[in-house]
């Protein structure tokens, strides 16, 4: 316990040393909101479904419009969509059935590079862009047909790794000195087909919304 209070207390002096020798360059904060999620699976037709996400952020500043975001996020990805499979005991396997509705939820770790740029002078509109990366962590499909049910997994039918493009827009209004909150719509295309058996191409698709709380430690001047 105490080497990890001593190895915490390292840790933050650092990172205010550091951002005391540059210049107070960086913002970091938390965001997180719902988001509709979706499938694009080929010759099939999906419905959204409503899920979420929550992160950390960090952000480097340049003097001018342009600024660099990056942030490890949790995000919940999937779909829903008529038919699905259910576990049929009489043959000990997995059955197709073409009614009921079948509802898709995949868990990821997501870690996006964005460029961004930013209009206004203290409210601030802005844009950003760029690829991203995804973990899968778990996934489910839960499927309904009146009073049945059945929950499947089956992780090792997927690809593990997720990429693709990202990007958004949003408004930034400062509530203190140091202080921003945002707000940003950002979707998420995914460019990997994430089955690795099926024969459809399946790829994700979500639009987040963020609400975030940001400590400013961006170009202030230092006092002596």
């Amino acid at each position: 316990m105490k080497n990890t209070l001593l190895i915490t207390f390292l840790f933050l002096a650092g990172i205010n040393s550091l951002s005391a020798q540059s210049s107070n360059r960086y913002d970091w904060g938390i965001e997180g909101g719902p988001n509709l999620s979706t499938l694009r699976i080929s010759n099939r037709q999906t419905n959204s479904v409503v899920y979420g996400s929550a992160g950390f952020i960090f952000q480097y500043n340049t003097r001018k419009i342009l600024s660099f975001k990056t942030g490890f996020s949790y995000q919940r990805k999937g779909a829903q969509m008529s038919g699905g499979y259910y576990f049929n005991p009489l043959y000990n396997q997995n059955a197709y059935f073409s009614q009921g509705k079948s509802i898709f939820s995949m868990d990821y770790i997501s870690l996006p590079l964005l460029v961004k740029a930013s209009f206004g002078k203290k409210t601030k509109f802005f844009i950003n862009a760029g690829p991203y990366a995804a973990f899968l962590l778990s996934e489910k499909t839960h499927f309904t047909y009146g009073d049945y049910t059945s929950h499947l997994s089956n992780l090792s039918s997927f690809k593990r790794l997720d990429f693709g493009v990202t990007g958004g827009i949003g408004l930034a209004v400062p509530i203190k000195e140091f202080w921003m909150v945002h707000i940003e719509f950002r979707n998420y295309l995914g460019a990997q087909e994430i089955h690795a058996y099926s024969g459809d191409r399946i790829f994700t698709n979500t639009t987040d919304m963020r609400l975030g709380v940001v400590y400013r430690l961006g170009f202030r001047e230092e006092k002596n």
